[in-house]
């Protein structure tokens, strides 16, 4: 008798999953300023593949397009941390400019900006032969700079060359020293960190 919770359990580690939430499907507390220059404080979520986002105030759910909001912060209650995301112009499918809401990971001469979205992973189940899919978090970046120029961030590294032109060797230097990856989120935030520094 005991083959059949030995089974169960075989099942159960067999299972991927899919209970994982991502910051963008639930309520954060935090702040928007619109463009009104109104401020409303409560609960916030987000939306940025329809570039819209929810705010509860006391009993009443408002929401607002990318074109009514100039800036808005959350606490996240997963990465227990301030996020702070303000509407820029920028042409996400063509070149013509509209609202988009983008997340500010770096401020400085060049400042760091990036967009979430979820994703589709082939996972290799460890308990049993083949794969599943499984939703994860990805993020594309993008390079602000003074004059306002938005680059989007292809994750090569000659366009990180780019970016860091002026102070490329001290910068290399660095990534090497620190054994950072131009791809990772974390080591991305430290090499623009740094190179702003060094302006």
């Amino acid at each position: 008798m005991r083959i059949l919770p030995v089974v169960i359990l075989y099942y159960l580690l067999s299972l991927p999953a899919f209970s994982q939430e991502f910051p963008s499907e639930i309520w954060h507390n935090g702040k928007m300023v619109l463009v009104s220059e109104d401020t409303l404080v409560g609960n916030i979520k987000y939306d940025l593949n329809r570039d819209i986002v929810q705010v509860k105030v006391k009993d009443k759910t408002f929401t607002y397009s990318a074109q009514k909001i100039f800036f808005f912060e959350i606490f996240d209650i997963i990465s227990e941390s301030y996020r702070e995301f303000y509407v820029l112009p920028y042409g996400l499918i063509t070149s013509y400019k509209a609202p988009v809401i983008f997340e500010v990971l770096v401020r400085g001469n060049i400042t760091l900006l990036c967009r979430e979205y979820i994703g589709i992973k082939n996972v290799q189940n460890p308990y049993s032969y083949g794969s599943y899919s499984k939703k994860v978090l990805e993020y594309y970046y993008y390079f602000l700079d003074r004059e306002g120029d938005i680059t989007k961030y292809t994750l090569k590294k000659r366009d990180l060359y780019t970016v860091i032109a002026k102070k490329q060797n001290q910068v290399l230097e660095f990534i090497k020293a620190n054994r950072l990856s131009h791809e990772n989120r974390n080591d991305l935030v430290r090499i623009i960190n740094f190179y702003n520094t060094l302006l």
